[in-house]
């Protein structure tokens, strides 16, 4: 049965082809095409002009907001996987052994009374914290 209809197709096509490719070799045909492009692409490009004020005037996105918040997402992403592989590189240059996280200094407590100076009445003294820089704890190497 397939047979039959690839020889039938076949004999079809033999018939056909020299017309059609005389007619397409044409230069009235080439015109003709070229004319019809920039025909679709000028009735295309009014209809979107038009569908996106009307989304506008309703206040939805059209196409064109749609795609740029997508080039929006994509480079955001890009930055965050680059950020991703320095955080990496960096875990991965520390030694194998990271020294314990420091802890701040005993300070007094911020909801305790200040003890004032003897003698006078003006400024309380306050005990300042030490600034003590403390390792970060190891991030966990999983995909974001």
């Amino acid at each position: 049965m397939a047979k039959q209809w690839r020889e039938t197709y076949n004999q079809w096509e033999k018939a056909i082809a020299p017309g059609l490719e005389q007619i397409t070799a044409s230069d009235g045909f080439r015109d003709l095409m070229a004319t019809s492009a920039k025909f679709t692409a000028a009735v295309t490009s009014e209809f979107e002009r038009a569908s996106r004020r009307w989304l506008h005037f309703w206040n939805l996105p059209a196409a064109t907001d749609v795609r740029k918040l997508r080039q929006q997402v994509a480079s955001i992403d890009r930055e965050v996987k680059g950020l991703r592989n320095l955080v990496f590189e960096v875990v991965a240059a520390e030694p194998a052994h990271a020294p314990e996280p420091a802890v701040m200094a005993e300070s007094p407590s911020p909801m305790a009374k200040p003890a004032m100076a003897k003698g006078t009445a003006a400024e309380p003294v306050v005990a300042k914290p030490e600034l003590v820089v403390v390792a970060p704890p190891a991030v966990a190497a999983h995909s974001v």
